[in-house]
């Protein structure tokens, strides 16, 4: 699926979502321009609509996206989760604001990182702002009649994966100075510093959508697994991938020193005189040119790239294996499927 076949595929949706977000922002009273500022820069929204960069800057919606499929495959419909959609999309944008001040990244979707326009203090201090604004668009469902022990629930939902999704980051980082992180270790990372999310948009489109705990349980299960194998997808593109669909520096995250999946693999696989020069490079302070080069070619030695692909098909296949247990089989169940399969061989 090319990125124009998905825009189109799921632009009723992806409008939806966006013009929720747009209320949600709009409800607010505006104290802070700074804060105000960075959200709409954020979201491209500080750009002219027609402007071909707003669709690039805007993001892919992965999540909010997620959460209305799994609604319309439960329930037939997903206008009862735009606000929780909305919040999610909020969660995941405050996470990237911070995400760059913490790796130094420079770039995101195709321009400059919001640090590098207002300072990393302004930054962290926006990305706390657009935390609370979740918090706030979650509180929508009111507006359209959601039983409040459902409020709740998603309230909770969408708490509890932000503290996982903080643990996931915590041990990312932590990774980076430990001598030895195994695969489990990494699965554990990924499971929450990405998988909660995806996990949770599963999980809330199918409590605001059914009464039927089981089928709630089996999509929540379908998006940890799905969240997993997007995660190792992400570090497949961290090292393989087209800097101009990505949007970021190719190979950053050899440049970053990430104890990515493709690099523990070389680490488990390389031989001795490779894994020697592995673990001399990464015990540097900075990666030169000639570094970058020198992990490439140890990754391929160890068949990283095929390796990095097929435990990521692994994971696909466990979701499918969750999604078929739910017992739903209709369009929207397809498309599910199919955008599944695009999030796990994504070029961007």
């Amino acid at each position: 699926m090319s990125s124009t076949t998905y825009e189109a595929l799921f632009a009723p949706i992806l409008a939806d979502v966006e013009a929720e977000m747009r209320a949600a922002r709009r409800e607010q009273t505006e104290i802070a321009p700074i804060l105000w500022n960075v959200i709409d820069y954020q979201f491209g929204w500080d750009l002219d609509e027609g402007d071909s960069m707003a669709q690039k800057v805007t993001g892919k919606k992965i999540r909010p996206l997620l959460m209305a499929l799994v609604a319309q495959a439960v329930r037939g419909e997903y206008r009862q989760v735009l606000p929780a959609g909305a919040a999610l999309e909020f969660i995941h944008n405050f996470t990237l604001i911070h995400d760059d001040v913490m790796d130094s990244s420079t770039d995101r979707r195709h321009r400059a990182a919001v640090w590098t326009q207002w300072g990393a203090w302004q930054a962290i201090n926006s990305g706390d702002g657009l935390y609370a604004l979740a918090m706030l668009a979650s509180t929508r469902l009111r507006q359209i009649g959601t039983p409040a022990d459902k409020i709740v629930r998603v309230f909770e939902a969408l708490s509890r994966a932000c503290l996982q999704t903080a643990e996931g980051q915590i041990l990312d980082m932590d990774f980076e100075h430990r001598k030895q992180v195994s695969v489990d270790d990494y699965v554990t990372m990924v499971a929450n510093k990405t998988g909660a999310l995806i996990e949770c948009a599963a999980m809330v489109g199918a409590v605001l959508s059914t009464d039927d705990e089981t089928i709630v349980e089996h999509y929540t299960r379908f998006g940890r697994d799905l969240g997993i194998a997007f995660q190792i997808r992400d570090d497949y593109l961290g090292v393989w991938g087209d800097e101009a669909q990505t949007g970021k520096s190719a190979t950053s995250d050899i440049r970053d020193k990430k104890k990515s999946y493709p690099v523990l693999v070389a680490f488990e696989r390389a031989s001795d005189a490779d894994r020697a020069q592995l673990d001399a490079i990464y015990r540097q302070d900075t990666l030169a040119d000639a570094d970058v080069q020198t992990v490439l070619g140890v990754l391929a030695r160890a068949d990283a790239q095929a390796h990095t692909d097929r435990i990521a098909q692994d994971y696909y296949d466990s979701a499918m294996d969750r999604l078929a247990q739910t017992g739903i089989d209709n369009a929207a169940q397809d498309a599910i499927r199919q955008y599944a399969a695009f999030l796990v061989r994504r070029a961007y």
